[in-house]
């Protein structure tokens, strides 16, 4: 298991390569954790073996409630897998929509095949084999996060609220 007690976003610099699913899963939390502001993500389907557990919802959720300027923007290529089986963050989403917002991309962004992170524009994770957990992360690397940021504000700008990803009201 990686060890990032050392780790602290906005601070240390040190490129991290992980490819088991338990060590990716724990630097996406610890970056969770220590974000302050802002969480970018960009994901296929927002896999459930990654995403959805309840440290993370805990974690974002804290996030959100925090801080009145925090926001967490999530895109995604594929909705059905999260609007289908259900899954933590849309149902966060759903609860703290004023912070939390999910998107469609559009169809012109629908072959990248990437997964990335952003944490308060200084700290990124790049998980760049869908098939496996193989990723590359970094808790500062001012450069290579504001790529990331701008390359996902373009696709956000495009990006498409879908009716089954709102909060339903009876």
């Amino acid at each position: 298991m990686i060890d990032l007690t050392n780790h602290t976003l906005g601070k240390t610099d040190q490129l991290l390569e992980v490819d088991l699913k338990e060590d990716l899963q724990q630097l996406i939390l610890t970056m969770s954790q220590q974000a302050k502001q802002r969480i970018l993500i960009f994901s296929h389907h927002l896999e459930q073996c990654l995403f959805d557990n309840d440290e993370l919802y805990e974690a974002l959720k804290l996030l959100a409630i925090k801080n009145q300027r925090t926001h967490i923007h999530i895109l995604l290529q594929d909705i059905k897998p999260i609007t289908t089986k259900g899954h933590r963050l849309l149902k966060l989403a759903r609860r703290i929509s004023s912070h939390i917002s999910i998107k469609l991309t559009a169809k012109e962004h629908q072959d990248i095949f990437e997964t990335f992170l952003i944490f308060d524009n200084s700290a990124y994770i790049l998980h760049t084999h869908p098939e496996r957990y193989d990723a590359l992360g970094n808790f500062y690397d001012p450069l290579k996060t504001k790529h990331l940021s701008e390359q996902f504000e373009e696709i956000w700008q495009r990006g498409i609220v879908d009716s089954s990803l709102r909060r339903l009201s009876l």
